[in-house]
């Protein structure tokens, strides 16, 4: 396999040729039967979507934002506008038109592709028919710069928009470096791919699979018997997951009738994960089988870790791979080992550090040797394995004491009768702020809230307990499973 870099639309190009009417992508839509779209079919959609860019003016070093869902369309797409050398920004196919509109004008993109009628300049209906029309005329594979945009934050405004100043390139056989065989990513596998790639790392995982000659299983929508099952009928190799999708799956198991006898590697990332949840899956896969990484968009490093490692170092998410952390105190000094603070870290390749870019774009947080924070807060064990706290910003102070959402979701979500819960502070004039819990039951289940506040008495601490649950029908989770807390919280200040 060759060793030199190549673009994502030249790679592509080379594996259709290769393997023409093998299967690439096996789509597995929200409602109807499975859809097979192999590598040449896949090809010549991205050809057709390139000259469809071409035809509305799109070139070298422009920017395209879509709004699609987990459709093949939207793998076909990313790799189009890299082909013709533009830079992909992705959107929640949810997202307002309004809020669309203020990302174009704010990231200067050419054109905005959406799948919902009425968002964006044009539909993918509009998009798919224009490719259609145009004559077969090859497609120069261009060499975008940079390849992406990367979205971040956005919980009660526009997001931050992020990219590095790297041409878009990879080796084949080493697309994301030594720490994607890491986490157990390898090549010619089969893949799972049910977050949403509206957001970056399902994205990113998916092109780097294609790249790298995997056969994905695309899942339209995220349904927890369906991805079990999923792993099972078409020997799924790999599959990344968010803890969210973790606590559904595990509760669905049994009734799923899965082995997952052929996956090699569950990777999880996105969110902290409960211990609970971590040895529950450790003891259904073996920890040879459950690998996790903690890290951002900013690409300010990133910590790794496997489950015969955390078995040895409960609530880790590792050391760092091919990066340093410190820990820093609320008065900046470096703090000692065990000691809590905010979390900075340095890669060793800093070529591959993102920036802010665009109107606003906010200075990076770095200390004077180039260490950077994201806003998380830990503390390092004397091995170096680093401990999370959670978000700076989200830490609730009740009382004089502060507590961490993501301890008390941990438990509310061990609860017999409960399904998902967010937990947050809302301003109180007592305790200056109180523990907000909405909780959503299981499904069949209805909530005792005596019961659920006996149960937290029991694995928390007194100031840490809910002082008010909320009963919700569902919370609002984005794709990839993740909740905006901050936005959350200022509804509720509104009500």
């Amino acid at each position: 396999m060759t060793q030199t870099p190549i673009s994502y639309g030249a790679r592509l190009r080379q594996l259709a040729a290769e393997r023409g009417d093998a299967e690439a992508v096996c789509f597995l839509p929200a409602r109807g039967e499975a859809q097979s779209l192999s590598w040449s079919g896949l090809n010549a959609m991205a050809d057709g979507f390139a000259r469809a860019l071409i035809a509305r003016g799109v070139g070298q070093g422009d920017v395209v934002a879509f709004a699609l869902g987990n459709i093949p369309a939207h793998l076909a797409l990313a790799v189009a506008v890299w082909r013709v050398g533009a830079t992909t920004m992705v959107l929640d196919p949810g997202i307002r038109p309004e809020t669309a509109a203020a990302m174009k004008v704010r990231s200067g993109a050419a054109l905005v592709i959406g799948q919902p009628e009425g968002l964006g300049d044009i539909s993918l209906a509009d998009f798919e028919a224009l490719a259609a029309s145009l004559p077969a005329t090859p497609v120069e594979d261009r060499i975008p710069l940079p390849g992406k945009i990367v979205l971040s934050g956005g919980s009660t405004g526009l997001p931050k928009m992020m990219c590095d100043d790297r041409p878009f390139t990879r080796v084949p056989g080493a697309s994301w470096g030594r720490v994607a065989p890491r986490l157990g990513f390898r090549c010619d596998q089969t893949q799972l791919v049910c977050g949403a790639m509206s957001h970056n790392a399902p994205f990113t995982w998916a092109q780097n699979g294609l790249f790298e000659g995997n056969r994905l299983v695309l899942m339209e929508r995220f349904d927890a018997v369906r991805a079990l099952q999923a792993i099972d009928a078409h020997e799924v190799g790999f599959a990344m997951l968010v803890p969210t999708m973790m606590v559904r799956m595990y509760d669905r198991l049994e009734d799923s009738g899965a082995t997952l006898a052929s996956l090699h590697a569950l990777y999880h990332t996105g969110a902290p994960c409960a211990g609970w949840l971590k040895q529950a899956w450790i003891e259904v896969l073996g920890p040879e089988r459950v690998t996790e990484m903690y890290g951002s968009g900013e690409n300010t490093g990133q910590t790794t870790i496997t489950g015969a490692e955390w078995l040895t170092h409960q609530g880790s998410v590792g050391r760092g791979f091919e990066t340093e952390i410190r820990i820093y105190g609320a008065d900046g000094q470096l703090q000692p080992v065990g000691a809590p603070g905010e979390i900075f870290m340095r890669p060793d390749d800093l070529s591959g550090r993102s920036h802010y870019t665009g109107p606003d774009a906010p200075a990076p947080e770095r200390d004077a040797d180039g260490f950077q924070s994201i806003g998380d807060v830990g503390w390092l064990d004397e091995e170096g394995y680093l401990y999370l706290g959670g978000r700076r910003d989200d830490v609730i102070n009740t009382g004089g004491v502060k507590v961490h959402p993501e301890t008390v979701e941990a438990v509310l979500l061990r609860a017999p009768q409960v399904g998902d819960a967010v937990v947050f502070g809302v301003d109180d004039r007592e305790w200056g702020q109180k523990v907000l819990a909405c909780v959503v039951p299981k499904e069949g289940s209805v909530l005792d809230e005596a019961a659920l506040r006996a149960f937290c008495h029991q694995h928390l601490g007194p100031q840490e307990v809910p002082k008010r649950f909320h009963i919700c029908e569902v919370l609002p989770r984005d794709g990839f499973g993740k909740i905006r807390r901050k936005a959350l919280r200022a509804e509720y200040a509104a009500a």
